[in-house]
């Protein structure tokens, strides 16, 4: 290889100077801190539509891992969106901060789908394909806990598929999956792991697909613009759960002390 030395050129790209004058311009490396100093980025090629965040311990930084399609220079915009998102996440769970949280999460998506549009790709269709589904856990047998949930508070007649989620976090969720061989739409409800330890009482896994349960049959709706996922009606009926108030005080405090020792164990990015 030819000497030579490396400059940084005015716009922050690189560029080596051969012996003989010529130079090669060398590729940048992809943005990896926001504008303000405070997100650190990391890019996944798995990640289509989703980004994940976590603030470092004893730091005012946080980490964003962002799909790798969101590197290039068009994606600045969107990257400063995901910053903001990521700041606001770890904030007081207060009403106003969890609607401004959703509102990024929009704008984020719908300023990536124009952005791919614009540079003549597709919108990035999200997630859809069929996870394993693992309903057996160490300690808890989700399939159980179904049926009974089911036949107590549904009738026996909630359609949907139960298993034990596969991210590393205290959140359980319910989403619509196509199922790859009939081709049906299927409602899917994944539980967090932080539930299936020794120390997590039957009562707080039966609140917590309760909860999952009754996002199958009271779906979101919009309401002056905003999406309402826990409206008046499904708090009511949340409610009816016999242990309800056991299994809150449950969530908050022990769930989060579960969820770290997974991320410990696991050696969380």
């Amino acid at each position: 290889m030819s000497e030579g030395a490396f400059q940084t050129d005015l716009f922050g790209g690189i560029k080596r100077f051969f012996s003989g004058g010529e130079s090669e311009k060398v590729e940048e490396a992809p943005p990896q801190i926001s504008g303000d100093g405070t997100v650190l980025f990391r890019y996944a090629d798995r990640l289509k539509k989703s980004i994940r965040c976590r603030k470092k311990n004893f730091e005012n930084l946080y980490e964003l891992e962002l799909p790798g399609y969101m590197k290039t220079e068009e994606f600045y915009p969107v990257r400063e969106l995901a910053a903001e998102w990521a700041r606001v996440t770890f904030k007081r769970k207060t009403a106003s901060n969890k609607q401004k949280s959703r509102d990024l999460l929009a704008r984020i998506w719908k300023a990536t789908d124009q952005i791919l549009t614009d540079i003549g790709q597709k919108p990035v269709i999200g997630n859809t394909r069929f996870p394993p589904i693992r309903p057996v856990g160490n300690v808890h047998d989700l399939n159980k806990v179904f049926a009974a949930i089911n036949e107590t508070y549904f009738q026996g007649e909630l359609q949907a598929r139960i298993t034990w989620s596969n991210r590393v976090g205290g959140l359980s969720f319910h989403s619509k999956r196509t199922d790859p061989l009939t081709g049906e739409e299927v409602n899917l409800i994944s539980i967090s792991r932080g539930y299936d330890f020794e120390n997590c009482p039957l009562y707080a896994v039966f609140g917590v697909v309760y909860h999952e349960c009754l996002h199958v049959v009271i779906p979101p709706v919009m309401e002056n613009g905003r999406r309402i996922v826990h409206g008046k009606n499904f708090r009511q009926r949340e409610r009816r759960y016999i242990y309800y108030e056991q299994w809150i005080k449950w969530h908050k405090e022990v769930l989060p002390k579960n969820i770290r020792m997974m991320r410990r164990a696991k050696n969380f990015w």
